[in-house]
């Protein structure tokens, strides 16, 4: 099946579509798992990706898999790649927001604390740490853009798109579709321009290095706007 890119005792590494429910895809996968006779009573997602997005999902298979992976994510060996069309055009051709233990500033990087609003449920900056507050750590690349909208290549692990989409729309570039950040102000109800298109990691068990890959559908809008031949060889570069 075109969507399991990866099964085996220990971990399956699912193609997600737009719109699909985690629990949905998850139900998916129990039952590719009984069709191959790989019979398991313990499935759990290692890292997130909602409803709204697209992109690899890694699931583990066993508890002992499921430990291993997150310290893998923990101690940064678990990397993932987004790529997300944007509108407008990203105020920094490359940024990082990140937080550090004493707020001193990195180079070519700009720092913030943030936190939940309760009511709104955005992520905003606050001038101190608090308990509420949340470290962001992830840096952006424009790969392409027209007079409307960019497409930008997100490096980092993070767990939650919300987060990728504070980012991004403090650059003055939401996510296109991104109702939260004011994204969608060229297209309603439109999907969420925001894949995980790359996942690198150990394997739990025999410690092989693992690449995969999804590729989104150039042909569909907003995507069929900025990917071309050169970008695709950007990607393959990076």
């Amino acid at each position: 099946m075109k969507d399991f890119l990866y099964v085996d005792n220990q971990i399956a590494v699912v193609a997600k579509n737009f719109n699909v429910s985690l629990e949905t895809l998850k139900n998916e996968v129990k039952e590719y798992l009984k069709s191959q006779n790989l019979k398991t009573s313990y499935i759990e997602q290692v890292n997130k990706l909602s409803q709204k997005a697209s992109g690899l999902v890694l699931f583990a298979l066993t508890s002992k898999a499921f430990e291993r992976l997150k310290k893998q994510a923990e101690n940064n060996l678990l990397v993932a790649k987004y790529l997300s069309v944007c509108v407008g055009n990203p105020k920094n051709n490359s940024n990082l927001f990140c937080v550090d233990e004493d707020g001193e500033n990195l180079n070519l990087s700009t720092q913030n604390y943030v936190h939940r609003n309760s009511k709104t449920l955005k992520l905003e900056i606050i001038p101190q740490l608090n308990e509420d507050a949340v470290k962001i750590e992830n840096g952006y690349k424009l790969l392409n853009q027209n007079q409307q909208i960019s497409l930008v290549l997100i490096n980092g692990g993070l767990n939650f798109e919300d987060e990728i989409q504070f980012v991004l729309s403090n650059a003055n570039s939401p996510v296109f579709g991104d109702k939260l950040y004011g994204g969608d102000t060229l297209a309603k109800n439109t999907n969420l321009a925001l894949s995980l298109i790359e996942l690198k990691f150990q394997h739990p068990t025999t410690q092989k290095n693992l690449i995969f890959k999804y590729c989104v559908d150039k042909t569909k809008k907003p995507w069929s706007f900025l990917i071309d031949n050169s970008v695709l060889r950007k990607l393959e570069l990076e």
